[in-house]
């Protein structure tokens, strides 16, 4: 007697994309060329060890409309989620960097700063975005960060950077974070 394998079609290998390995500093970067890549009304489903949910804010911010999202398996240990591209869409100008592939909001206020705001993102993320932004920093620019919290983390990776930090807390509960390149 032959017995019928079932398969389910969202774990096949060429389906699943599992980014539990990938380090977090090119992990959405990965994601999203990985969706950048697919035909229209084509999925892969993405295998996390926890919820990815501000990835699906940055899809939101960034491709609103043109991906739907699908939970398969909600945790608590294993995440899925079918991703699929609904129309044809443009990568941003900026290739996607960090653990943020889209690209940082930097704006510049001034000749002399730049300003970038993280709020809302989830850590490492904002650290992540912040440090990028530095990495391109232009001679004599100063970079102002918007945090919903404390950037503890940034102050020695600044200054290791040869940077030194100013951090205010807000009214609101932000905090103000004026990087200068010593």
């Amino acid at each position: 007697m032959t017995t019928l394998a079932t398969t389910d079609p969202y774990r096949d290998p060429k389906v699943e994309f599992d980014v539990r390995s990938i380090p977090g500093r090119v992990k959405h970067a990965q994601i999203f060329q990985r969706w950048l890549d697919l035909p229209v009304n084509e999925f892969f489903v993405l295998f996390n060890d926890h919820d990815p949910v501000p990835l699906r804010y940055q899809f939101e911010a960034e491709f609103a409309g043109a991906f739907s999202w699908e939970y398969l398996e909600r945790g608590p240990e294993d995440f899925r989620v079918k991703i699929t591209k609904l129309r044809a869409v443009t990568a941003p100008a900026a290739a996607p960097t960090g653990c943020g592939s889209a690209p940082a909001p930097v704006k510049t206020s001034s000749a002399d700063v730049q300003e970038i705001d993280v709020r809302g993102l989830e850590p490492p993320e904002p650290l992540v975005r912040i440090l990028d932004v530095l990495e391109t920093l232009a001679p004599g620019v100063k970079l102002k960060a918007q945090t919903d919290r404390e950037p503890c983390h940034l102050f020695g990776e600044a200054k290791q950077r040869g940077f030194s930090s100013d951090c205010k807390e807000q009214p609101d509960g932000s905090w103000i974070t004026v990087l200068t390149r010593d």
